[in-house]
């Protein structure tokens, strides 16, 4: 079940300074002694800040993008008009310096990351030290909500108004001080985050032209997500739109990831006529391998979930999948995510999937992926590379962090001690796959992506005992991850990494 409280703490707070602005906006409106162009700019402020959020929150997924891109500076602009409204106030002395300058420094930081974040969505890059302030905010958000502050919209912080005008009663006195200490304290984290902000972006440099090690057996095959996570029948206007991914990458797998509605004989059917073009190349005779995962999502794993075995056995008749992975967690967690499924339920669950396959379709391998990569998923691991596992095929994701490129070095570093442990006691003689490797485009720029898939792929070219390598997310539909913008904008990773990935299979020719 869902324990962690401090994602809805971060949602608390946003939505008492969004109150306190539009609160106070009002009350100041109404001053007949305030200045006419003080009241108007405040009003003005007061009027669009909810507006502006929900801009800001809905441009980070493709789906709410298609209604609100053109209106995407509307969140910088009212930041900046926070910015004014604060400085006039402070200027003709409406507030006291000791409550408005914290909060003018704090407004003026918020500014800064609002024009790096519409810099980025725009043309996919902003000048260093933006991008190095967006990525602070990250970490300060991830204080409370995790890695998903990395990729959900959800992160925008919220500016303040100033309170002119001495406070009526004690209660709001005591809510100006609030507001003021936690202006002092979200500025100085900004302003100390903003250093490593600097050192995660250039992280990437090394990595940006890092080329893959030629496979001429054919051994290591290159992949791409395909689609949204599918709750329901692939919409028309996504297949056409993720069509591009085989025109740029000419895959050699293609993973896609089912919801429990994904699962439903109608879905699964129409899903099967979507990729049946797509199984045979017609011009080589190559066939397409297919993976399909069951998703993990905010629901909590059931012990001897009936429900996900009979699910497994309807992908396995319709979709005749390569490998199926009967539970397959997001590469980064949600903002609300359930806890982490335990080793005992891996085991149960990875047990039953397999008696599944050899009733319905023994050629298909059963695959497991570590996600989080932590203690319970090395136990998964150790226990899934024995020699009497079920499990035919192994995997793992590899994804930045607040850091940067060293996070995908870790992962990849603890993926490789375990297959070594592993080996060292008779087992790993299962594929193992890079089961989705990926970027963070926004949090730290288009390069940035490029550069950690590409240090993903080139790590597993030059290891014989990886097998594949799986490039996702598709587009931004769960927050910034894709290889297409949530605004439509193809970002530079399909191009270059798809145009390395086909002279990969050239050269295997």
């Amino acid at each position: 079940m869902w324990t962690d409280p401090l994602p809805l703490v971060v949602i608390g707070i946003a939505a008492a300074v969004l109150a306190w602005d539009v609160t106070l906006a009002g009350w100041i409106t109404t001053r007949r002694e305030a200045p006419r162009l003080f009241t108007q700019l405040t009003a003005f402020c007061g009027l669009l800040v909810v507006p502006a959020l929900v801009v800001s929150v809905a441009s980070g997924t493709e789906a709410g993008a298609r209604t609100i891109s053109g209106i995407t500076w509307l969140q910088p602009l009212v930041a900046v008009a926070f910015v004014v409204q604060v400085l006039y106030a402070v200027g003709i002395r409406l507030v006291s310096p000791v409550v408005g300058i914290p909060i003018l420094l704090y407004d003026l930081l918020l500014a800064v990351v609002a024009i790096g974040d519409y810099l980025v969505s725009q043309f996919g890059s902003a000048p260093l030290a933006l991008q190095a302030a967006v990525s602070a905010r990250d970490v300060i958000v991830g204080i409370g909500v995790g890695r998903a502050a990395l990729l959900s919209s959800l992160t925008a912080l919220v500016p303040m108004l100033a309170p002119a005008y001495p406070a009526r009663w004690r209660i709001s006195a005591a809510v100006r001080a609030g507001l003021v200490l936690a202006a002092v304290a979200l500025t100085t984290l900004l302003a100390m985050e903003w250093p490593r902000g600097v050192a995660a972006v250039r992280s990437y440099d090394v990595a940006v032209a890092e080329p893959m090690q030629a496979r001429p057996r054919g051994d290591f095959l290159i992949g791409v997500r395909f689609l949204p996570v599918l709750n329901g029948v692939p919409l028309a206007r996504t297949v056409r739109s993720d069509t591009a991914l085989f025109g740029a990458f000419d895959p050699d797998v293609v993973l896609i990831v089912l919801d429990d509605e994904g699962t439903r004989p109608a879905a699964l059917d129409s899903l099967a006529r979507v990729l049946e073009p797509w199984r045979v190349d017609s011009a080589t005779g190559d066939t397409l391998r297919l993976a399909v995962g069951l998703r993990i999502g905010r629901r909590a794993p059931v012990a001897g979930d009936a429900q996900r075995v009979r699910a497994v056995g309807r992908v396995l008749e319709r979709l005749r999948p390569d490998v199926i992975f009967p539970a397959l967690p997001d590469p980064v967690p949600s903002w609300l995510g359930a806890a982490p499924p335990s080793l005992t339920w891996w085991q149960a669950t990875l047990r039953q999937t397999a008696q599944e396959v050899r009733r319905v379709r023994p050629r298909t391998h059963v695959g497991w992926s570590a996600t989080r990569l932590d203690a319970t998923d090395s136990a998964v691991y150790a226990w899934a590379a024995s020699s009497g596992s079920p499990v035919t095929l192994l995997g793992a994701v590899a994804f930045p962090g607040f850091s940067g490129l060293p996070a995908v070095d870790a992962r990849l570093r603890a993926f490789e001690r375990w297959h070594a442990q592993a080996l060292a006691a008779g087992g790993a003689q299962q594929p193992h796959w890079l089961t989705t490797v990926g970027g963070l485009p926004h949090a730290h720029g288009d390069a940035a992506q490029v550069a950690a898939i590409r240090r993903a792929l080139a790590w597993g070219s030059r290891r014989e005992w990886i097998g594949a390598a799986i490039v996702g997310e598709p587009a931004d539909y769960d927050g910034w991850t894709g290889l297409r913008a949530s605004n439509g904008r193809i970002r530079s990773a399909m191009t270059s990494l798809g145009l390395a990935s086909r002279r990969m299979r050239e050269v295997r020719r």
